[in-house]
């Protein structure tokens, strides 16, 4: 059953990336089942299912067909595998730079916001260091990739550890806000590297409205800004989750070695039970320093 587990780690993952809560788990005929919550309103019921035929899932409730669009495919992507329309799915041009982000549906660890620097004829090298969706690859994968992708300059990465992120959050109580001002922090830190300017901004879609961003990015005439869904599919982005991603998981390890605790990423079941664990062991107010205290998980432990 751990490929069943994979895979519905898999697509937690891919909803907590896209805004979602899993507040709660249950075992189901042939299955799990997942309680999501985005936003503090938005619910819906995540299903998946093991049987002869494979696994499948299946997204209900009222806010069903939004948790589908954040789930995309139930397969994760192959290392290395094509990329729906190419190396520039969206038309962006090269030299562009791609963002995106990682840990805003994990309730313990940072926020993290990352952006990399496409320059012309580099997505085959891009190929062959296997960038792709991180959500797709694991942890030891990621570290790799991302050691490689920093060494090779052009990459801005903004780190907001529980104890920056929850003032930060407070000032605005809105968490698209805030990545819109870590994502423009990183467009900005490459810009201001004296390269010359990208034909665009490529930048996985968090929000609808792009003026908190656009005022942030402060991008030069002739840039243009191009945010959407499954952004990934552009080697700039998928390269920016991955160091996103890396720096969450190191972020949450700096955190364990701090506190001498485990802190599992997510905002599940198991997050309950390490958070219990750990206002019984430190304190309530300590939350603080290694939670995101916004979330509907804090009100639990």
């Amino acid at each position: 059953m751990s490929d069943f587990r994979t895979y519905c780690d898999n697509l937690l993952r891919r909803a907590r990336d896209g805004g979602w809560e899993v507040v709660s788990e249950k075992a189901i005929p042939y299955g799990r089942q997942y309680g999501l919550l985005r936003g503090g309103a938005a619910k819906a019921v995540l299903s998946c299912y093991h049987g002869k035929k494979g696994f499948k899932h299946v997204p209900a409730g009222k806010a069903g067909d939004d948790l589908a669009e954040a789930l995309g495919s139930a397969a994760p992507a192959k290392p290395g595998a094509a990329r729906p329309g190419g190396d520039d799915p969206f038309g962006g041009g090269t030299p562009r730079i791609g963002g995106d982000e990682s840990g805003k549906g994990d309730y313990f660890g940072p926020l993290v916001v990352a952006a990399y620097r496409l320059e012309e004829g580099e997505a085959e090298d891009l190929r062959r260091l296997k960038v792709t969706d991180s959500k797709a690859l694991g942890d030891a994968t990621i570290q790799r990739i991302a050691g490689e992708l920093e060494s090779r300059g052009g990459s801005s990465v903004h780190v907001l550890m529980p104890r920056e992120y929850n003032p930060r959050y407070a000032e605005t109580r809105n968490l698209n806000i805030l990545l819109a001002q870590l994502h423009g922090a990183c467009v900005r830190e490459l810009l201001d590297s004296g390269a010359p300017p990208p034909r665009s901004v490529v930048i996985d879609q968090f929000a609808r409205r792009l003026s908190v961003l656009e005022r942030a990015a402060r991008l030069p005439e002739g840039c243009r800004l191009i945010t959407r869904p499954k952004g990934e599919a552009d080697p700039a982005v998928a390269a920016a989750s991955i160091l996103a991603r890396a720096a969450f998981v190191q972020g949450l390890k700096d955190l364990s070695n701090e506190f001498g605790f485990t802190f599992p990423p997510g905002a599940g079941t198991p997050v309950l039970v390490a958070g219990r664990e750990f206002v019984q062991t430190f304190g309530r107010e300590r939350l603080l320093e290694v939670g995101k205290v916004h979330f509907a998980t804090t009100d639990k432990l």
